[in-house]
């Protein structure tokens, strides 16, 4: 595990700095271009999401929009609300596929597919199936969510493999588990979390409106510094077989003593995403020309992953070089220490 050693006191550091942000993305790219076999998984998981069966659930948001029906007496902005709201069920009722579960935080596959969720295609293949009973669809939610955190673990240990020996990465099966305990502290984090702050605002709102708003955005904030802290718990699983809160407590460390650079490898990453997103988009789902939109998600998203290893890897072992630079240095200065009253007693017995 990385210590808290405060990297700018080294006087004698190691002679190779850490990897840039740039470099960083460099390798991952050409890592992707030496090896294209790495982009299959995206890939065959966009055309499945696209191309494939569904697992639709139309009929029980049908009825639970339904169920929103607009208290008698509702002014006129209620009533505008609760309309925009059924709105949302109808369109989530055409488009919604349970099959974007194997696309699963935090080690799914990337797939541009689970985030369009195309309602048409220019053929489909396998049978299309409306589930209406809320255990059906929370037993199947879950169970693909297992497995897409499975095929998910696997798809890191490919890429990890990428950057580092495969003897060296975590057991897929140790992997998987460990994926499952984060998603699971995850969801549990992201359900209390939200509830904490909306009661907060609540509570602040009552007081002061303008109150409740800041109290809201400070919260929120928190919980994003939080996601940037945690990023690369992922990667301590995969790349050096650590257990989840080890992970965690080495990504806040890492992430604590390479804040600018991770930031910025961050930013650069969900910028290059958004803006490719935005070409990946626009073609209509009902057309072949978005199969070109999947390969090119399927390049981007590889190689955004290969880069955030390439990134972490090389940061982590800067900081172990460092680590053991300074404690090389503190031996030194302890055996000078103890040398110097020995010289001192030398000296004045020669004076007697």
């Amino acid at each position: 595990m990385v210590e808290s050693y405060p990297v700018g006191i080294i006087s004698e550091g190691p002679a190779q700095g850490p990897i840039g942000v740039l470099a960083s993305l460099a390798k991952g790219f050409d890592r992707v271009a030496a090896r294209p076999v790495l982009i299959l998984p995206p890939l065959v998981l966009d055309l499945l999401l696209w191309l494939g069966p569904r697992l639709g659930v139309a009929p029980f948001v049908r009825s639970t929009a339904q169920g929103l029906t607009v208290p008698p007496g509702a002014d006129a902005m209620v009533q505008q609300q609760i309309s925009s709201i059924q709105e949302i069920f109808s369109e989530l009722a055409v488009r919604l596929n349970l099959l974007r579960s194997l696309s699963s935080l935090p080690a799914g596959i990337p797939s541009v597919m689970a985030g369009q969720m195309p309602s048409s295609a220019p053929m489909q293949i396998g049978p299309q199936v409306e589930l209406a009973d809320p255990l059906a669809i929370f037993g199947l939610w879950l169970m693909l969510t297992l497995i897409g955190l499975g095929l998910g673990t696997w798809y890191h240990r490919t890429i990890a493999a990428s950057v580092a020996p495969e003897s060296e990465l975590t057991p897929l099966a140790t992997g998987w588990l460990r994926m499952v305990l984060a998603a699971v502290l995850g969801y549990v984090g992201l359900i209390l979390g939200t509830v904490a702050i909306l009661i907060l605002g609540w509570a602040a709102a009552w007081i002061l409106p303008l109150l409740g708003v800041g109290v809201s955005f400070i919260a929120f904030s928190l919980f994003f510094w939080l996601v940037v802290y945690l990023v690369f718990t992922p990667h301590g699983i995969v790349r050096y077989r650590m257990g989840l809160f080890s992970a965690m407590t080495e990504s806040m460390l890492l992430v604590r003593w390479n804040f600018l650079p991770t930031v910025g490898f961050l930013t650069l990453a969900v910028l290059i995403s958004w803006l490719t997103g935005l070409a990946w988009s626009l073609p209509r789902s009902a057309s072949w020309i978005s199969s070109l939109s999947i390969v090119g998600h399927a390049f981007v998203s590889t190689m955004l992953l290969v880069s955030s290893y390439v990134f972490y890897q090389g940061r982590r072992e800067w900081l172990m070089r460092t680590r053991q630079a300074l404690e090389v240095q503190l031996k030194k200065l302890q055996q000078a220490a103890r040398m110097e009253p020995d010289s001192d007693l030398g000296e004045e017995e020669g004076d007697t």
